[in-house]
């Protein structure tokens, strides 16, 4: 094995099984961590609930998403053009382009999505960080419920740890 390659297994998820981190504005469940591939890249797939809302940011990872349920506007780089996205649909974002989604659904949505290049200091770090991470005994917030009830159960979550 070389020696760029000595951590990296292989990895066999079924479909909700991986690592549960709740936010404010969802749920992630990591497929695979950076950690988990030296670095190379993250996938998880994130539930929003409706008119959940990603503020526009840019970072130095490329990310993509696939939509596999619901419906959402994209905006790459022109933060006042819009762009519909529902199932199937498929976005790549460049590093350093800014960009922003929103549930315009209402119920809620789920992401597949990737990050590249992986890494403990990147946008994957800051997602545990700042969200809470789950263990299978968790009871999850309903997602389909409206985003403010959904910051509200994880407000209350956090405080219960």
């Amino acid at each position: 094995m070389n020696e760029k390659n000595k951590n990296w297994k292989p990895i066999i998820l079924q479909a909700d099984e991986g690592e549960k981190v709740l936010f404010r504005i969802g749920l992630m469940t990591f497929k695979v961590a950076s950690n988990q591939t030296n670095d190379n890249f993250m996938i998880c797939e994130t539930e929003l609930p409706p008119k959940a809302y990603v503020e526009p940011h840019s970072h130095p990872e490329a990310e993509t998403f696939y939509i596999l349920e619901g419906e959402f506007i994209f905006y790459v780089e022109d933060m006042n053009k819009g762009i519909k996205c529902k199932k199937g649909a498929f976005i790549s974002v460049p590093p350093h382009v800014e960009h922003s989604f929103k549930n315009t659904g209402g119920y809620k949505g789920k992401i597949f999505g990737t990050m590249t290049p992986g890494g403990a200091k990147g946008l994957e770090s800051l997602f545990r960080t700042f969200g809470v991470g789950l263990t299978d005994k968790d009871v999850i917030p309903d997602l389909n419920k409206p985003i403010e009830d959904w910051v509200a159960a994880v407000d209350t979550f956090r405080k219960k740890r």
